[in-house]
């Protein structure tokens, strides 16, 4: 059951080293918001989207379905704040290891804060802020870390199964069979490895024949 009650949509583009841009579904906004920093060990460690309020104020008006407000430097700590530990949250979390006290109490405290209320189309008056501020963005996601990690969800929290990533999503399918962090990406490439590995095997039958 979710926690906060707006609900932006989930997933988003990114671009590997390679110039391959590919649709990462991480299965939950917090833990897209903590792909603007760096998770784990592989390509997107030395990444970091966040380099100026300019840039939160940008991606935060990109994902929320309504309009927020500009973000100020103190701002920018604070989600960097809230990102981290949310990264941090979501390794420890597909590893099977003990979350972080320290993590834990810093999604807690930006979830105790006022996140963006619902809005039902069709009133005839403005009820509320008409825009919202950063804060509330933040408390929203906040919230949303706490469905994410909470006992319903922990265990479909996993890393890519291919050798040489380690991209952290939610498996969010009815089966809870998800293995790859995208089948654009990793999926096709472990694919196109097994096929090579069966002709291999095929063509050293063949010559021992």
């Amino acid at each position: 059951m979710p926690v906060s009650t707006v609900a932006p949509p989930v997933g988003q583009w990114l671009t590997s080293p390679d110039g391959l841009r590919w649709w990462f579904d991480s299965g939950s906004f917090a833990l897209d918001f903590a792909y603007t920093g760096s998770i784990g060990r592989g390509e997107a460690v030395a990444h970091e989207g966040l380099h100026s309020p300019d840039d939160l104020s940008a991606w935060l008006q990109e994902r929320f379905p309504m309009p927020v407000g500009a973000a100020r430097t103190r701002d920018l700590f604070d989600a960097v704040a809230l990102r981290d530990a949310v990264a941090r949250l979501a390794l420890s979390a597909s590893r099977g290891e003990h979350l972080r006290s320290e993590d834990v109490d810093t999604v807690n405290l930006f979830a105790a804060t006022p996140d963006i209320p619902p809005v039902l189309g069709g009133g005839s008056r403005q009820a509320g802020r008409s825009v919202q501020t950063v804060g509330q963005a933040l408390a929203t996601i906040a919230r949303d870390a706490v469905d994410l990690f909470s006992p319903d969800h922990l265990a479909r929290i996993r890393e890519c199964s291919a050798e040489d990533c380690d991209y952290v999503y939610l498996d969010t399918s009815r089966a809870a069979t998800r293995r790859w962090c995208s089948m654009q990406r990793c999926g096709n490439r472990a694919k196109v490895r097994a096929h090579r590995a069966r002709q291999s095997s095929k063509t050293r039958a063949d010559a021992a024949a």
